[in-house]
């Protein structure tokens, strides 16, 4: 396998200055070995992706963000909404930065005189750790943190209700999380797929033939529910799917009742949820096995009406508790790319993960990021909004 570097700092010290480190983690991520690649560019460590022991696939995306992939259980579950690296995370750092010769100076373990959780706390000017109570990134991540749990909670009612929810919100407001962390704290299997104009029936379903047969994300949550497990599918970006593709959910979504089915000529003692498609057959599930969710941004494709009939819309907004950390005209900034989004005005707003960037409650930086990340799909509302944003008197 081959490994390629270039110059660059600490990347655990990249890390710590946007993520809450546990040594107890640092400690165990050195006992662990990557055996996949590691890809840097040139200054400073953009991409950075690697296979670790355990067979996890680990991803640090600094392109757009300090972006963390890890699809092991401590990061999928609640390393993400406490902003705290799995171990996996840090060994991918360590070895960079051990490659490089770099000295990660800034992961230090602390006496738990020092830091009653043992956690270490984002790097102060002089380079050591600043072990202050609560820092205004901590502050702003962990009310992000409540208003996912928030929306985790509503998701976990409506399906318990037997109802399909449906997110409708702009990008980055963390609906997916908030699904992925339904699944997680219930000990529920996980099926998932994001739409896409081109896919259709069989891509969804599945796909057979003489010689193969290739089960989609329908078929897949289907048979692990009939095996018995509980299994939550979720449908991400549902308005980017084509018509063909909605019509194959219409069947699904209405549970079919027991009498039916058995004269369908399935053996069943409760409703099942039913889909079919030409290039696959019938595929079914108990209704108490499968729980759906729908999320989308509010444009797209256009939903037959007997389709939103068939599912519990959940508008998912801006949480007011998070804005209200940031100083007035910065909150007032805040709000109107959201507000703009609202109307179709912007085509997306200042969204959770850029503000979870933020170092004080007057960080304008991240009104910077986001007219850079909006300028490459509208340049002219990138412009636009910047004369709104400095008509309020924010310099840029």
């Amino acid at each position: 396998m081959t490994k390629t570097y270039s110059s660059h700092g600490s990347v655990i010290a990249l890390l710590t200055s946007h993520f809450r480190i546990d040594p107890g983690r640092v400690q165990r991520a050195r006992e662990i070995q990557t055996k996949g690649w590691v890809t840097l560019t040139h200054h400073a460590p953009l991409l950075i992706s690697a296979k670790v022991s355990g067979n996890y696939d680990v991803r640090i995306d600094l392109r757009t963000g300090h972006d963390l992939i890890c699809n092991c259980p401590d990061w999928s579950s609640k390393g993400q909404q406490a902003y705290r690296p799995c171990k996996h995370l840090l060994a991918v750092a360590l070895e960079v930065d051990a490659v490089m010769g770099v000295s990660p100076q800034p992961v230090v373990t602390p006496t738990p005189e020092a830091v009653p959780d043992a956690l270490a706390t984002p790097i102060a000017e002089d380079g050591l750790p600043d072990f202050a109570e609560e820092s205004f990134t901590d502050q702003v991540r962990n009310a992000i943190g409540r208003a996912i749990a928030a929306l985790a909670d509503m998701v976990e009612v409506t399906v318990r209700a037997g109802e399909i929810p449906f997110l409708v919100g702009p990008t980055g407001v963390g609906k997916t999380s908030a699904v992925r962390q339904v699944a997680t704290r219930n000990g529920w299997g996980f099926e998932e797929v994001t739409g896409s104009e081109s896919w259709a029936d069989a891509d969804l379903l599945g796909l057979r033939t003489d010689h193969m047969e290739q089960p989609g994300v329908f078929a897949r949550a289907f048979t692990r529910a009939r095996d018995g497990e509980t299994v939550l599918l979720f449908i991400d970006e549902a308005l980017r799917f084509n018509s063909r593709a909605h019509d194959l959910f219409m069947r699904p979504f209405q549970p079919t009742p027991v009498d039916v089915a058995r004269a369908m000529g399935l053996q069943v003692h409760e409703p099942v949820r039913l889909v079919e498609a030409p290039l696959w057959g019938i595929e079914w599930a108990p209704v108490s096995k499968v729980h759906i969710v729908l999320s989308a941004n509010p444009w797209g494709s256009v939903l037959d009406p007997a389709l939103v009939r068939r599912v519990w819309p959940l508008p998912v907004d801006l949480d007011e508790e998070i804005v209200k950390l940031f100083d007035p005209a910065l909150a007032d900034a805040i709000r109107a790319s959201w507000n703009a989004v609202r109307q179709g005005e912007l085509p997306l707003p200042i969204e959770y993960q850029a503000l979870a960037r933020a170092r004080h409650p007057g960080d304008t930086s991240l009104l910077r990021a986001y007219l850079v990340r909006l300028s490459v799909v509208d340049k002219a509302a990138s412009e636009g909004f910047k004369t709104l944003v400095e008509g309020m008197g924010i310099a840029l």
